[in-house]
């Protein structure tokens, strides 16, 4: 499975593409319950994962839904999990990847699992991924978002801007980095994923995701490739151990 040059020719538009099936439902199963148990604590290595809450559960509210249904957010999962790294080695999505870098010498940024709880699943403002990833040059990374669930329009699925990939970073609000003004937000387009489909987003692609108010979780498992000769621009200390998937 690689992609049609229909699909190339979108994604240079457009700075993303909808791929469409790319899990069978045994593998989606089997993500989604590791997700469950590092949200909820009880995987073993729960404790050594990043987790970002709900804002309300960090303002000391939801205390009547379960621990797994406070988490907004994990990251760095990868390291701890050898499920959730071979996912992020699935040769479907290092071939994608290879066409949209340009390249067959592809590292692994980064990853995080974006969870939506039922009810309460907060909403993502506009952004575009390299106004957060300043130390990596150039600004071409490529983003694999996976649904685990269902993501629909009334759950939150995500909504990208075509074409805003070329246009630089935005300004932002110096607060919480959030673009201030969208003109062409009216162009957004929704993302509707199957559980076990995916799309493909460009790191400077302008996008954002809607609330999560009905009774549907909406979690999805996001992994972020690099070219290997992708330069560090922050403190050489700091750097990472970014693992070469494929080539040199």
């Amino acid at each position: 499975m690689s992609l049609s040059e229909e699909q190339m020719v979108d994604y240079t538009r457009d700075g993303f593409i909808r791929y469409g099936p790319i899990l069978p439902t045994p593998k989606i199963n089997e993500l989604g319950e590791i997700i469950d148990k590092f949200a909820s604590g009880t995987h073993p290595n729960s404790g050594k994962v990043n987790i970002r809450l709900e804002r309300a559960a960090e303002k000391g509210k939801l205390t009547d839904v379960p621990t797994r249904d406070k988490v907004w957010q994990l990251w760095d999962v990868y390291k701890h999990d050898e499920l959730i790294f071979n996912h992020a080695c699935n040769p479907i999505i290092l071939d994608i990847v290879e066409k949209l870098l340009d390249t067959k010498n592809i590292k692994l940024f980064a990853d995080q699992v974006l969870m939506k709880p039922a009810f309460h699943g907060s909403p993502v403002f506009w952004h575009n991924d390299s106004a957060y990833w300043t130390t990596i040059e150039p600004k071409e990374l490529v983003s694999c978002w996976v649904a685990i669930d269902d993501a629909t329009i009334e759950n939150g699925c995500l909504k990208m801007i075509p074409g805003s990939h070329k246009n630089g970073i935005w300004p932002t609000n110096k607060r919480d980095s959030h673009i201030k003004d969208i003109p062409n937000e009216s162009d957004s387009v929704p993302i509707v994923l199957k559980a076990g489909e995916c799309s493909f987003h460009h790191s400077m692609t302008i996008h954002s995701s809607g609330e999560n108010l009905t009774p549907h979780r909406r979690r999805g498992i996001v992994t972020s490739y690099m070219r290997s000769d992708s330069k560090w621009l922050g403190n050489p200390t700091d750097k990472p151990d970014f693992p070469l998937l494929r080539g040199h």
